[in-house]
């Protein structure tokens, strides 16, 4: 038990010595809710989700930082975005199964920071990639009383697409203690022939 206390108290120690020291590399990790999208292209059937991000900023002026960030998005499938045409025959039943898409995005760029002490707006601006991973989604029918059942993917659904995308982002940058900051964020990604959405985060902010 000692050597427990012993080790956690080092790590402590060690943690406030490299957050309390000020250097120009910090790491930022949050998560947050995600918009449904603008433009359904390659989404058409899921909308809005969640992410869980990271973020390295290097600054090189107290105005201005250069950011490499990535996230994992999760976009839930809405049955209600089919558009579904069945025949009118009595004893006629289907169903309908989606999977969730996921979504990791790389993104590289700058920030540009007001001249705050406490509470510093910025605005961001960064291009990179959007890795797609749709959910397959599923039509079953078959007739009421019968065994047999006809299965098929929706045309669209269950594929995989790189994308090339530029993103946009106003928010927040407060200062807490020793060196931690809140950061609040809005970003809006328009992706090139895909979907385009704003994902609206919260993260905690740390030097190294």
């Amino acid at each position: 038990m000692k050597k427990l206390i012993l080790i956690i108290s080092l790590l402590l120690f060690t943690l406030n010595e490299n957050v309390t020291a000020q250097n120009n590399i910090s790491i930022s990790i949050g998560g947050g809710y995600i918009t449904s999208p603008i433009n359904v292209t390659k989404l058409a059937y899921w909308e809005n989700g969640f992410s869980i991000n990271i973020l390295s900023d290097y600054e090189l002026s107290k105005n201005i930082s250069l950011f490499i960030s990535s996230s994992y998005q999760r976009h839930f499938f809405n049955e209600k975005l089919l558009s579904i045409s069945v025949p009118q025959v009595v004893g006629y039943r289907y169903s309908v199964n989606g999977e969730n898409s996921s979504l990791f995005e790389i993104s590289v760029g700058s920030k540009f920071y007001a001249s705050y002490s406490t509470i510093r707006p910025y605005l961001g601006l960064g291009f990179g990639v959007l890795l797609i991973d749709q959910g397959k989604v599923e039509f079953t029918s078959w007739m009421e009383g019968s065994s047999n059942k006809s299965v098929s993917t929706f045309s669209g659904t269950d594929k995989s697409y790189n994308l090339f995308q530029v993103n946009f982002s106003l928010g927040l940058q407060i200062e807490l203690i020793n060196n931690f900051q809140l950061i609040i964020d809005g970003k809006f990604i328009n992706s090139i022939e895909g979907p385009s959405y704003f994902p609206l985060t919260a993260s905690i902010k740390f030097g190294l």
